[in-house]
């Protein structure tokens, strides 16, 4: 039976092997998220932005990147990966350490699923954001965590199942206006994407 651990200490022990899942993740959406980013923002911040995956779309899109993450050892694989890039490491479930009103645009991909206070995220997206701000982000349908391994260590990352319609909610309740994108496979979802934005 494998463990389960924080996602700190488990992306800490996971990231040099997390560019193994770079294809298994792109599946989810077939690259429908990176089509919902503006054209061009002045601030783009990017919560849990792990080793850069995304990294170079959302920086070419921006006049200053800012990104975020719970791990450093993904924070320093991202600066080996792609160079000079402005990088925070803090746990975005509690609270994002930045001004109120300070960016144009805040990406979350991937990033719901490790995050136990979705409400305290969303409210917290809306506090940064600038008002006509765009807050990017997705619901995966993953209600457990997969086995994962580094060296031979085997161990699951802590991850929490948000029930999009409560997520919806929240999104209203802090006054976003917002679309959303289903991924389907047959009948069921496996992606859903939120392009809300503050009014």
């Amino acid at each position: 039976m494998s463990k389960i651990i924080n996602p700190k200490e488990g992306y800490n022990l996971y990231a040099d092997n997390y560019q193994n899942d770079y294809r298994k993740l792109e599946s989810f959406d077939n690259g429908e998220f990176l089509k919902l980013l503006p054209e061009n923002v002045d601030t783009a911040v990017e919560l849990g932005i792990g080793d850069g995956r995304i990294a170079e779309k959302v920086k070419a899109i921006s006049s200053r990147f800012i990104g975020i993450d719970i791990s450093n050892r993904m924070l320093e694989n991202c600066l080996k990966l792609h160079g000079n890039i402005e990088l925070i490491n803090a746990d975005t479930d509690y609270s994002i350490p930045l001004k109120s009103e300070s960016a144009d645009l805040i990406v979350a991909y991937f990033l719901f699923v490790h995050i136990k206070d979705a409400k305290g995220l969303v409210e917290e997206s809306y506090r940064v954001l600038k008002q006509d701000g765009v807050f990017l982000f997705n619901l995966i349908h993953q209600k457990k965590p997969p086995v994962l391994k580094a060296g031979k260590e085997k161990f699951k990352i802590k991850s929490y199942y948000h029930i999009p319609s409560h997520i919806e909610e929240y999104l209203d309740y802090f006054w976003f206006k917002w679309e959303r994108f289903d991924t389907l496979d047959g009948k069921f979802w496996v992606s859903k994407i939120y392009k809300a934005i503050k009014m």
